[in-house]
């Protein structure tokens, strides 16, 4: 019988084709005629957990292998040649049965022959392998580490004919022995040097060359480590000139221990590394980019086996031939012109892995004949600017570090023990650093070396600016040297232009804030900003609308130490009060208004078409704005940009800036102009439901209009009043305003003025129980504004008086008013009152049964109000929609509408909007049959009513509450309520 391993498993009779048996098998061969323990099987095919039934996979192994080695012999024949004992299993195998034991045997016979036979002897020898060991058996430890032995005995004989072949110069014999062993073991040292001599000889200098350097990749690639002296040797023998003992050239400064952060970046610079285009690492100065890069490229060493090379283009050298002469090239090769040096750099690199770091490039120029020219090389370059020019260059940004990072990277460079004890002074330290990467190390570096300073000292000394850049100091670590360079590189243009953008206190600014800065037109303002955005000394960063911002990083401010233009500086100022006032127009319009001719066009037609997306991004600045120009003496253009701001946010967001143009006409002793921005700003206060500062407000402007004689102002400012009272219960005093005012607008001729006035005088009428004299009062309104130039006045009046009416149950005549006010209000584009005419429309289809067209009416004026900012007038709205979901039965809904009107009511104070409110909550209860709660509510909001002095709603509240509730108090209350409305209201 006979056993060939040396290849895949044979054996001259069949054998079984499962995996377990054959297995066994090897196992068996590996150790002829020895005893194999049953554990050794079971670790053999199962090296890691081995099943419960390991044992008895074993057994029938063997099984399986008796009946096919000794077919027909029972177990314990003396001829079966697989034999159990002792624990384990012998399969005897006799001389010359094995093709190992031939191998062995021709291998020693070469051992004392000679000449030709020994030749000969190791020709058989090698003769009997037909592939790798056991080639077909997958192999566990034992099997393993019999092909291992098995290969090593195979490649010392090779390697004893390799020397007959060679020492006999038969080159072309060693050359087809060894191509294809070299193929599977390339970076084998021995077959490379032999193979390489080979093709030396055969006059193939540059196939040779060629596999040594395979070799030597392979040994980088796989070992990490570079070749021996004995292929160095031949390497030099061939090329005349050798790789250095030391291997390539490792150029890489040190890797930073405490490198922290950038993950990400890391990342990706490892995937562009894969790829010959050059990766660009840019960024701004201190940001980092040179330790990125260095981290980055000892992660990625070995994939560049020829070396790796670095330059700092700001030296004052010869990078090119630097380069070359790191490669090997000797001193006397080096070409003299620099347009040799660039073509021999590509020669030398077109065949070889190698990595190379050009730091601080400046352009394009610089760059490009520095790239090596090989498919299998990489370069990484750092950069302020993005070079885009580069082609097919790979960017990556190298940003601001984030908190987290740059926490991260203090706690490693100062002690992070010592950073836990004061974490919130750590996070102002980082807030001073802007998340630059060198201010960071800066400001750790000094912490470590001055153990006694605490963070907090070191935290307020930081946020005095005129102390940062150098505080951020320690050593020939510092920022402010970085930042001067960078700045020095500008041209005198891009200088200038960076001079100009500081808006002291401002995050950010947007383009057209910019290019008024810059006094020059868009397109050069656009692209000087891109400029310097590309050179990481100004960040944009687009809003929500599209429009990019601008912020000047706050440590290049400190580094330029120029105070802003003054000139400048205003001429940006005047157009963000004339954008301010085209906005506060926008809000109020259901269109956007006609372009200003004193702003861009494109700035004009945003702050248009999104006025509430313009205040929500320019409010800070806007504030800004208002006491920047107060501090320059600009006294006009803080008045004006102190009004827009009061118009856009309203004097209860507003603050002090609101009040500005307020107090610059009162130091001028001007009352007129003080009385028309007092009642400007009541109405706002009005506005926004703070009824309190509204009447003082007014009381003021009413004061001051009588100081000065102006009937038509302090008629204005007694209607004023009269709203306002009127809301907060002082009837009597509102009828009395309202008396006065139109005898006031009357002797004064003003038309529209006595419209308001009487419209007004109507609502309070018919709040009073009045409505004979309601309508003479509507009526007179009405008639007034037909007489007037721009008759919005008829709008309003005829908006109020629907309202009455519709109460009354006149619903048609309510209609054809509400009609005509909802064509007005869209006509003069006046949002605010075209959501005040919605509402009114809603109440009135939801009194017809209408659910439907009263949602889609009420649901616009919802959005109408919310757009403009209104939020005092969105909870009417929203007590409106509440009260027309409780008749349409959905309870559910007007429960969330009249909470959301509850809530703001009694936020802004407004008692009357609360009684409303109540009043349907209490309706609510009782349509859900819940008595006790709509008792509750009703009788509470007959009591608000009672107390504001407006017995109509006492009533309607009572008879609701008698409804739900029998008792005899809210009958004497009715009683009350209804003699007030028949007598009281009467006699006032």
């Amino acid at each position: 019988m006979e056993f060939k391993v040396l290849g895949p498993l044979r054996a001259s009779v069949p054998l079984p084709s499962a995996a377990q048996p054959r297995r066994v098998l090897a196992v068996l061969l590996a150790r002829p005629n020895e005893f194999v323990h049953r554990d050794t099987l079971v670790d053999e095919l199962w090296p890691r957990e081995p099943p419960s039934s390991a044992a008895a996979v074993v057994q029938m192994a063997v099984s399986k292998l008796r009946k096919a080695l000794s077919p027909g012999l029972p177990v314990d024949d003396v001829r079966q040649r697989l034999r159990s004992g002792g624990g384990g299993y012998r399969l005897a195998v006799s001389e010359g049965e094995l093709d190992v034991t031939g191998f062995s045997g021709l291998t020693a016979a070469a051992a004392t022959a000679s000449g030709g036979e020994r030749r000969a002897l190791l020709e058989r020898a090698l003769g009997l392998w037909r592939g790798r060991a056991f080639a077909d058996v997958p192999a566990g430890p034992l099997v393993e580490a019999h092909v291992l032995w098995l290969e090593d005995q195979r490649f010392s004989v090779l390697g004893k004919l390799v020397e007959l072949d060679l020492a006999a110069g038969d080159h072309k014999a060693v050359a087809d022995r060894l191509g294809p062993e070299l193929a599977v073991r390339p970076g084998d040292e021995r077959l490379a040097g032999w193979l390489a001599s080979a093709l030396h000889g055969l006059g193939r200098r540059d196939s040779a060359l060629a596999v040594l350097d395979r070799c030597r990749h392979a040994l980088w690639e796989h070992a990490g480590v570079s070749p021996g002296e004995e292929l160095l040797a031949v390497h030099r023998r061939i090329a005349g000139t050798g790789w250095s003992a030391g291997g390539p050239p490792c150029r890489l400064p040190p890797s930073i221990p405490d490198f922290t952060g950038r993950a990400g970046e890391l990342a990706e610079v490892g995937r562009a590394l894969r790829s010959p285009a050059p990766v660009v690492l840019h960024g701004a100065a201190g940001a980092g980019k040179s330790a990125l890069a260095v981290q980055a490229a000892w992660r990625a060493r070995k994939r560049f086996p020829d070396g790796q090379l670095v330059a700092d283009l700001r030296e004052p050298r010869d990078v090119l031939a630097g380069f070359l002469r790191a490669l090997g090239v000797a001193e006397s090769e080096l070409p003299t012109d620099r347009a040799g040096l660039i073509s021999s750099w590509r020669s030398h690199t077109a065949d070889r892995r190698l990595l190379v770091i050009l730091e601080n490039g400046r352009s394009e120029a610089e760059v490009r004949p520095l790239l090596p020219s090989g498919p299998g090389c990489a370069t990484i370059v750092t950069t302020r600017r993005r070079l885009a020019g580069l082609a097919a260059a790979r960017p990556i940004e190298v940003g601001a570090l984030p908190y987290a990072e740059a926490r991260a990277l203090l706690g490693a460079v100062a002690g992070e023990d010592r950073l836990s004890a004061e974490s919130d002074a750590v996070r102002r330290v980082l807030a001073c650093c802007d998340g630059l990467a060198l201010a960071v190390r800066a400001a750790g570096t000094k912490l470590l070396q001055r153990p006694r300073l605490g963070i907090a000292e070191f935290a307020t000394r930081l946020e005095n600016e005129r102390l940062r850049l150098d505080e951020l100091a320690a050593g020939d670590l510092a920022v402010r040297p970085v930042l001067a360079e960078a700045l020095a590189e500008l041209s005198p243009r891009q200088r200038n232009s960076l001079r100009l953008l500081g808006f002291p206190g401002a995050a950010d600014v947007a383009d057209w804030f910019a290019t008024a800065l810059l006094g020059c037109p868009a397109r050069e303002a656009a692209d000087l900003l891109d400029e310097l955005v590309d050179d990481h000394l100004l960040h944009a960063e687009p809003d929500r609308s599209g429009s990019l911002r601008y912020r000047l990083p706050g440590l290049v401010r400190l580094a330029l130490r120029e105070p802003p233009d003054p000139g400048a500086l205003k001429r940006a100022l005047t157009i963000t009060a004339a954008l301010a006032e085209h906005a506060s127009a926008a809000l109020d319009a259901e269109y956007p208004p006609a372009r200003r001719a004193d702003v861009p066009a494109a700035a004009s037609d945003r702050v248009a078409a999104d006025p509430i997306g313009w205040r929500t991004a320019e409010t800070a600045n806007l504030a800004l704005a208002v006491r920047t120009a107060k501090n320059h003496g600009w006294t006009e253009l803080a008045a004006r940009l102190a009004d827009a701001y009061s118009d856009l946010v309203g004097p209860r967001n507003g603050g002090s800036p609101s009040l500005l143009g307020f107090d610059i006409v009162r130091d001028r002793l001007d009352l007129p102009a003080e009385a028309a921005k007092l009642l400007k700003l009541g109405n706002s206060h009005a506005d926004s439901g703070d009824l309190a500062r509204a009447r003082t407000c007014f009381a003021l402007a009413e004061a001051r209009y009588r100081s000065s004689g102006d009937q038509r102002g302090t008629g204005a400012a007694l209607v004023a009043l009269a709203d306002v009272d009127a809301d907060s219960g002082r009837t009597r005093s509102a009828v009395d305003a309202l008396r006065e005012a139109l005898d006031l607008l009357r002797d004064c001729g003003d038309l529209a003025g006595q419209a308001m006035a009487s419209a007004q005088f109507g609502s309070l009428w018919d709040d009073l129980g009045d409505f004979r004299r309601a309508k003479e009062c509507f009526d007179a309104s009405l008639l007034l504004s037909l007489h007037c130039e721009d008759g919005q006045q008829h709008d309003r009046s005829a908006k109020r008086y629907a309202d009455v009416l519709r109460r009354h149950g006149r619903v048609d005549e309510a209609g054809e008013l509400l009609t005509s006010a909802l064509i007005g209000t869209r006509s003069s584009r006046e949002r605010h009152w075209e959501a005040h005419v919605l509402r009114s429309l809603g109440d009135l289809h939801a009194r017809a049964g209408d659910p439907g067209e009263s949602e889609l009416c009420l649901s616009r004026s919802l959005e109408l109000f919310e757009y403009v900012g209104h939020r005092h007038a969105a909870a009417y709205t929203h007590r409106s929609f509440g009260e027309s979901l409780r008749l349409a039965g959905e309870h559910a809904r007007a429960a969330e509408h009249l909470g959301l009107a509850m809530t703001t009511f009694r936020e802004l104070g407004d008692r009357r909007g609360g009684g409303y409110a109540l009043l349907s909550f209490g309706r609510l209860r009782a349509d859900e049959g819940v008595a006790t709660e709509a008792a509750e509510g009703l009788r509470t909001a007959a009591g608000l009513f009672r107390e504001l002095g407006f017995p109509v709603w006492e009533l309607r509240a009572l008879k609701d509450l008698s409804a739900v509730d029998s008792g005899g108090r809210q009958r004497d209350r009715t009683r009350e309520a209804l003699t007030k409305i028949r007598f009281g209201a009467a006699s006032g």
